[in-house]
């Protein structure tokens, strides 16, 4: 509690100081104004005239003081039944006004005595700068401010304590090993990244879920830029993709499992998940780095795009020469040649809507029949010791490369739909092959 009332202090300091920091920059500035005004004059007139300039000013500026004077010292006074009684009214407003002409007295002072130091230099051809009047108070401010920030960071580690940035959990599945068990918007902190608020799901398949993108209702637009899918966007409370920066993050600092649930407009659901999911980071173009074995009731429709590159409408890191995918299909997704899965398409509600460049997963309905809800989410796996993982992650990634080829052997592209839909028009693929895995 004394540390946390000693950060409030430092806080509360640091504010005054900026704003001592804007008042000096304030007033400075308008006396700096004044002076070049003066600086102005002087070299553009000859000697004499400076001289009698400044002797004229230094007169004024007196004459001003000695008025402010004679009015402060001349008493105001009422008559009341012959006896003198001070107007109360009057005197309060005196008061102010005397307070007044002090603080213009102040200023006068300080402009004769600059007035006195410009004409010291002048006669010895030095003229003065801004940075040179500024240059030694700025210096103390900053330092000040460096110090402050210094003993801030001390703070939080003083009396052998654990820094606060440590005490946040690393995703959502640590949140529920805390013994929360609602679902809903946490804040956690991954490992080498700033803390952020993610969307935890507690209740689904034993919980422990963290959200990664979430669409419900079209509320959002996902036709969005590099720059947007990289940092996120959205609302937690509603429809988001958190981000491929807080992905990369996310995915390499533990083995995770990956869950994707889906809905169509019709109610029917199913869900695909994947035993190893880890993405890149953005010098690989956050590519899809591994992906484990599939699971589930939707089919295998992002084995497909296994190595690919993120593509968006302005990052075009596809493998289709003719064009680029996300502007095709009107989404940003680890695109091939082009897709055989399209979560972030345009939000459509009937077939004839956005046909083509809508959210779909080809092995559940096909592209014909929009989904209307999706949710990507990952959980870590369970393993007791660091090398466990590791070998589980290698037999994962064994047994996806015997998956892949009995699939070659018996699955060459989705299988049609009575719409007719042609399948490489979605896919931009002639070869037959799925990867589950990429090294």
């Amino acid at each position: 509690m004394s540390s946390e009332r000693y950060l409030k202090m430092i806080e509360s300091v640091e504010r005054k100081v900026n704003h001592l920091d804007a008042t000096f920059h304030e007033r400075t500035n308008s006396i700096l104004k004044y002076v070049s005004e003066m600086l102005r004059t002087m070299k553009a007139g000859p000697g004499d005239l400076m001289e009698n300039t400044l002797r004229s000013i230094k007169t004024d500026l007196d004459k001003l003081k000695m008025s402010v004077t004679e009015r402060l010292e001349r008493p105001t006074m009422r008559v009341d039944g012959g006896d003198f009684h001070a107007d109360a009214t009057l005197d309060s407003r005196l008061s102010l006004m005397e307070t007044q002409i002090k603080n213009i007295m102040s200023g006068v002072d300080s402009i004769v005595s600059i007035i006195s130091e410009v004409k010291t230099r002048n006669s010895a051809r030095t003229y003065t700068t801004k940075s040179d009047l500024g240059l030694d108070s700025m210096t103390l401010i900053n330092e000040f401010r460096k110090t402050l920030h210094e003993s801030k960071r001390k703070c939080d580690c003083k009396s052998g304590r654990v820094d606060r940035s440590e005490r946040y959990p690393t995703d959502c599945h640590e949140i529920q090993m805390q013994g929360f068990n609602v679902s809903g918007i946490y804040k956690i902190k991954p490992d080498d990244m700033e803390p952020f608020y993610v969307l935890c799901d507690l209740t689904t398949a034993g919980g422990g879920w963290t959200v990664l993108q979430n669409r419900f209702d079209g509320s959002q637009d996902f036709y969005k830029s590099w720059n947007d899918y990289k940092n996120g966007f959205g609302n937690l409370a509603g429809e988001f993709w958190l981000g491929l920066e807080k992905l990369n993050y996310l995915t390499n600092q533990k083995l995770y499992e990956l869950r994707i649930e889906m809905e169509t407009q019709h109610g029917q659901e199913a869900y695909a998940g994947f035993s190893v999911f880890t993405v890149g980071p953005e010098l690989e173009g956050y590519r899809i780095s591994t992906l484990g074995t599939y699971y589930g009731t939707a089919g295998d429709s992002l084995s497909y795009h296994a190595g690919q590159k993120f593509s968006t409408m302005d990052s075009d890191n596809d493998e289709w020469k003719d064009g680029g995918c996300a502007i095709e299909h009107g989404g940003a997704w680890w695109y091939k040649e082009c897709d055989k899965s399209n979560l972030n398409g345009k939000y459509s509600t009937t077939a004839d809507e956005h046909r083509g460049q809508s959210i779909y997963w080809i092995s559940f309905k096909g592209p014909n029949f929009p989904l209307t809800k999706t949710k990507m989410m990952i959980k870590p796996l369970p393993a007791s010791r660091p090398n466990d993982l590791v070998e589980q992650s290698r037999k994962i990634i064994e047994s996806s490369k015997q998956r892949t080829k009995a699939t070659e052997t018996q699955v060459s592209r989705p299988k049609e739909t009575n719409s007719g839909y042609d399948a490489n028009k979605f896919h931009r693929d002639g070869r037959k092959e799925f990867f589950t895995s990429y090294a």
